[in-house]
This record gives structure tokens, sequence and C-alpha cells, in this order.
């Protein structure tokens, strides 16, 4: 129920005015639609039992009907269009709360969950909460008002037969207190597989050619129709049990209609009299049933909507709470409170006794590195896979923190320096490069809205694709398929490595950026690399020697340590890791 509250607050304190003109939509249609049983009534006595009533009467009673059909109609409009257009400003922010807190979340949030997860909840855990926006925020309140109305009109006609008819409502409520709470569970159980269906889907999508490429297809249909089935069958299930309390509501409805025909009709006719040829009743009248009968009809709408609200309510409550689970989430890397901008970086940059694992109670994935980078320099580092170069490039623009130890920028510790301005600073050509569905020119100035297609073209110079480009049908407009279809690895590569260099960073990070092309391309691109950004602080990773053999020094990681230091000529002429590489690499290519 707390996330059910925090919706309802968080709605009414946003949009106060929508909500206010929504209830005023309720309470004119719930006084329309109980006017009409109430004239109805009196319209029998006075017309069809008592003697002397002609047809202008028949016409005038036609007539007020009509008018209070059409006011029902039009406050029921915009009681509907309001609870839509709430519902739908609401989906609208709550989406974008959602997705402002992903863009936050660190690097360890996304490595725990799957993408297919998250995007359930962006998706149809959003339209649940929407639904019950519209259905209890708003319409909640027309249910509640037509209950209450009825009710307190069914007692001022006859206390009694109001007693008759409301002793169901007990029972009714129960039922609806109790379907809530399977509903509840249901729904969250529903949710859950759905985000594990929608995570086979895409890994499918996103691997396409691996499944093609293993002739996996039909095993790719039979995991997919397993993760389907399972969505299907518990929706089944809480869909039966949701059908099954609407019936039972219905039912419960039918037999009070029942009741109240049984007592009302004894009622009438215990106490009919006549007297000088004239019809006297001392209990009921005809009129005052037909106005119950009229009232229990109206009544049947809110107690049906009542079953659909529970259905919304417990949705909503699943729904809400994954969504709020993200929401409220604290992200790991934060800006402190009296975080600095670095606003002219050097490029020097100390690792003082650093110690990371990527795991509470794992092994050290980085154990006591010192090491210290002048600015300006150019390291490389070699290492086996699992050894910790990558660990390394994501500690220094705080993709994750230390565990202890520190690192510093120009003597500033990097917890110290606001985020933005860090990642300003620090500019990194990722090992795993992603390309966005939108043209050349957009995607090499990704980051750098503003830069001029004279700049851009300069930093595809540089990374040796702007000849490629050239050759597309639109150039430099050319929209590149999603996450590049249509372009190599090396293409790719080259792209992401011309959109880091555009963006000038005093301290550039090369994560194995060369794997994907030639040997003759890579010399071609540190060449240019070295020509074009010399001053800058520059750290290449890579498993090719080629790559780090011109850099000032280099280091050697094995588990997290350094077991070798110094310059490519030192390091081959040294027993160790480097130099069997080293040899290694050599003989492979000759």
């Amino acid at each position: 129920m707390l996330v059910i509250f925090r919706i309802f607050k968080q709605v009414f304190r946003k949009y106060p005015k929508l909500v206010a003109l929504g209830y005023i939509s309720v309470i004119g249609a719930s006084l329309s639609a109980m006017a009409i049983p109430w004239f109805i009534g009196a319209s029998v006595n006075s017309i069809l039992v008592s003697e002397g009533a002609d047809i202008t009467d028949l016409y005038r009673v036609c007539i007020i009907l009509f008018l209070a059909g059409l006011s029902r109609g039009l406050f029921s409009f915009g009681q509907t269009y309001i609870g839509e257009l709430v519902a739908q400003k609401w989906a609208y922010d709550l989406r974008n709360m959602y997705f402002d807190k992903l863009q936050h979340l660190s690097f360890s949030f996304h490595d725990s969950e799957t993408t297919g997860n998250l995007m359930s909840r962006a998706t149809i855990d959003v339209e649940g909460v929407r639904m019950f926006v519209n259905m209890g925020a708003i319409r909640a309140g027309f249910v509640v008002a037509m209950i209450v109305g009825i009710g307190g009109a069914m007692i001022a006609t006859d206390f009694k037969l109001a007693m008759v008819s409301m002793a169901f409502l007990p029972l009714l409520s129960w039922r609806a207190v109790s379907t809530s709470r399977r509903l509840r569970h249901g729904w969250l159980i529903i949710q859950t597989l759905a985000a594990r269906m929608n995570t086979v889907l895409q890994e499918n999508l996103n691997g396409i050619r691996v499944v093609k490429s293993f002739a996996a297809e039909e095993f790719e249909k039979k995991r997919f129709s397993f993760a389907a089935e399972s969505v299907a069958d518990e929706t089944r299930k809480t869909q039966v049990l949701w059908a099954g309390n609407f019936s039972i509501m219905n039912c419960l409805f039918f037999l009070s209609l029942a009741a109240i025909l049984w007592v009302g009709g004894r009622d009438i006719l215990a106490g009919t009299s006549f007297q000088d040829g004239e019809t006297i009743y001392n209990n009921l009248n005809p009129g005052e049933l037909t106005s119950f009968i009229f009232y229990m009809g109206l009544l049947q709408m809110p107690i049906r909507m009542i079953g659909w609200m529970v259905n919304s309510f417990s949705r909503a409550s699943s729904c809400g709470q994954r969504l709020f689970t993200i929401v409220d989430q604290i992200p790991v890397i934060n800006n402190r409170i009296d975080a600095i901008n670095l606003t002219k970086t050097k490029g020097r940059i100390d690792f003082n006794q650093i110690f990371f694992r990527y795991r509470e109670n794992g092994d050290w994935d980085i154990e006591n590195l010192n090491l210290t980078v002048e600015s300006g320099q150019h390291i490389g580092i070699i290492g086996t896979h699992g050894s910790g170069k990558t660990t390394i490039a994501h500690l220094i623009p705080r993709f994750y923190d230390v565990s202890s130890g520190s690192i510093t920028i120009d003597g500033y510790d990097i917890r110290d320096i606001s985020l933005e301005s860090l990642r300003k600073s620090v500019g990194i050509v990722q090992q795993d490069v992603f390309v966005h569905t939108m043209s050349i020119y957009d995607n090499i100035s990704y980051g750098f809205p503003d830069a001029t297609i004279e700049k851009v073209i300069e930093a595809a110079k540089i990374s040796q694709i702007h000849e490629f480009i050239l050759t597309l049908p639109l150039g430099y407009d050319t929209v590149v398929g999603e996450r590049g279809t249509g372009l190599s690895g090396g293409q790719k590569q080259r792209l992401s490595l011309a959109r880091t260099i555009l963006r000038e960073n005093p301290i550039i990070i090369f994560d194995d950026s060369t794997s994907s092309v030639d040997v003759d391309t890579e010399n071609e691109l540190i060449e240019a690399i070295n020509n074009n950004i010399s001053g800058k602080t520059i750290i290449t990773i890579s498993h090719r020697l080629t790559a780090v053999r011109d850099a000032d020094f280099i280091i050697v990681l094995n588990n997290g340590k350094i077991v070798q230091k110094g310059s490519h000529s030192q390091l081959i002429e040294s027993p160790g890791e480097y130099r069997d590489l080293h040899l290694l690499q050599t003989n492979s290519r000759s």
C-alpha cells in the first residue's frame, strides 16, 4: 500500500489543478447520474400511478431526462479525458524519471542488471502504473461518490430496503481486499517473468549473427517459447482469479436486486389500501421501488469497476515497486558536496597504493598499484586477459571507485572532482565499441554536438576513416544501422577513435582500440595520433606490442600487479612476460 500512497501523493502534488478539475467532473457525473432514478421514481408516482396526468407531463419528463443524461455524458467525458490526461502526463514524467536515474547509476549497477529487465520496467511497468492513475487517482473518486451518494439516497428513500441492499457490501468489500492481495502477488510474478522474456528476446536480436552461425535457431525458438509460455501461464492464472472475482461480484449484485424486489414488493402489497376509489400507499410506493431498482442499476457500474480497480491497484503496486526500486537507488559513484571543477588539466596521474575488486569478497583485481604518469607522457599497459588492464582504464574516469588508496590528477583526488569535469578531462576509446543509429557526423560528434564539420573531418582523418566515409552515398550524413551494422569491426573502432579525438581531452585512454584493424593500419593510426595529439597524457592498453612500443614506458600486469616496467628496448632485453610476448608475436609475423 505504501507504493499506492506514494503514487497518489506525487500525482496530487504535481497536477493539483487537473486533479481538482477531474474531481469536479466526478461530482457532476455522480449527481447527474443519481438525479435520474429519483426523477424517474417521482414521475412514476405523478404520471403513471396518479390520475389526471396527460401527454404534456410525459413530454416534460422526457425533456428533463434528456437534459440529465446530456449533463451526465458531458461530465463523464470530462472525467475520462482528464483521467487519461493526468495518467499520460504522469507516465511521461515517471518514464523520464526512471531513464534519468539509469543515466546516473554506476557501472556496478548495470553489471548486475539485464537489459531486458530494465527495458521491461520502462515499458510494461510504466504502463501498469499509468492505467492505475487513470482508474485509481480520478475514476476511483467516481466509484466512491456513486456508492456513497446512492447509499445515502437509498437510506433517505426507505431505510429498511437500504439495509437489505447494503447487507451485501461487507461481503463485496472482503472479497475485493482478499482478491487484491492475491492479484498483487500474481502481477509481481508476471512482471518478473516478462522481464526475463524480454531479456531472451533482446539477447537473441543482438546476437542474431551468432545464432545463425551456429544454426541455433531451433534452440532459440525453444528458449523463447519457454519464457513466453511462463508469462502466458502466470497471466492466465491471474486473469482467472480476476474473472472469478468479477463474476462473484456480479452474482452478489443480482442477488441483492432480487432481495430488493422481494422485500419492496411485499411492502407495497402489504401497505396498499383503497379509499374512495383512490389507491393509498402506507409504506413503500411504486415510484420509490422504481427508484430503488434504478439506483441498483446505477450501482452495478461502480460495483463492476471495483473489480477493475482491484486488478489495477494490484498491478500498480507490483509495477510501482519494481520502478521505485530503481528510482530510489543511490548511485555508488556520486559527486561530493564540495566537488571541484577541473578547468585547465595538465594531465599528471598518480596511483597511490590502489586496491580494487569487483566483488566484495572476491580476490583483488588490482593489488597495491603504485604508478606515476607525468603530464604529456605516453605509457603502455600490457598483460594477459584478466590481468587488470581495462580495470585501470575504468578507475581513472571513476566508472568504479577504488576499494582503497587514491588516484589523483594534477594532485587532486578524483573523488573530489566533479564527475562532469573529470570525464571531460579524460577521453576513453572503449574496447567494446558502440555505434548509435544515427549519421556518421552525429556519431563522431556525440558528446560534442556543437562541433563543426571541419573539426569532425579533421578527427576522421587522424583516425584514418575519412577516405572510407567519402565512399559512402551520403558521406558524413550516411546513417549507420543499429550498433554499427554495415561497418566492419575496424571501421567501428576508427569511428570511436575519431569521436574521442574530437573532444581534445587532456588525458586519452586507448583501451585495445586497434584490435580490429590490421598491423599496417594500426601503424598508420599510431603515427597519425603521435603527430596530431602531442602534449596530451596518453595511456595505451593493448595485447599487441606494436601499439605500445613507442611509449615512454610500459608496465606489464599480471593478476592486478605490476610485474615489469620499462621502455620497449629495456623490456625485450629482460627475461619476463614482455620478452616472451615479443618473441611470440615476432615469430608469428615472420
